[in-house]
């Protein structure tokens, strides 16, 4: 899809509909599953990311008068924690080293990708909700570096007595949202440019 800068993408609903919900972030995570490429892939690590979400959502009579707002910190983001990794499978389960690790966050959060100093959140904003209330399928805005992208996927929603659980997935590619996938040996060894993003959202009943 293509990039819009944030003030001529289409506004995110404003509907504040329906009970109010809001996201528990210390039970709550934004996970990105970042993938090696290139000629000398076999030289590098696929990652594992995991940022606190925080937000709210409001749950109406249907999913299209439904909405939600999400904010993740970047500086929020831990990289390739052991037990993260060993949930993701034998793409991930390469040990990676206290060095590593730092550096990636190191390089993840500069100015070439998320830009962290200049651009603290990443946002992600419902635009529209279709179909069921349990499984709506979701039109989003991802806000990343000053850009813009709509995305769609479908979540599944879980409600509690006294709360919901949403999981999601979707993928984007760091390109359309200006940010440089990391490179060295002239390509030989570097991050693919699309990033599979799995969202865990917890939220509490406020109202």
């Amino acid at each position: 899809p293509a990039v819009e800068t944030a003030a001529t993408l289409p506004a995110a609903t404003a509907s504040r509909e329906g009970k109010r919900y809001v996201i528990d972030n210390q039970a709550s995570e934004i996970r990105l599953l970042v993938y090696r490429d290139g000629p000398m892939a076999r030289f590098g690590h696929n990652h594992v990311m995991i940022g606190q979400a925080s937000g709210e959502i409001y749950v109406a009579d249907t999913a299209a008068t439904s909405s939600f707002h999400i904010e993740i910190p970047v500086d929020s983001f831990t990289v390739d924690a052991p037990v993260p990794r060993s949930e993701e499978g034998t793409d991930f389960e390469a040990s990676v080293s206290d060095q590593a690790r730092k550096g990636t966050r190191e390089n993840m959060l500069g100015e070439n990708v998320l830009d962290a100093a200049n651009n603290p959140l990443i946002r992600i904003e419902s635009m529209a909700l279709v179909g069921p209330r349990w499984n709506p399928d979701v039109v989003a805005r991802v806000s990343i570096r000053g850009k813009s992208s709509e995305v769609k996927f479908p979540a599944a929603v879980f409600e509690q007595s006294d709360g919901l659980t949403v999981t999601a997935a979707f993928r984007v590619l760091q390109t359309e949202f200006g940010m440089q996938p990391f490179s060295v040996l002239g390509g030989a060894i570097r991050v693919r440019d699309g990033i599979d993003i799995r969202v865990h959202l917890v939220a509490r009943a406020v109202n």
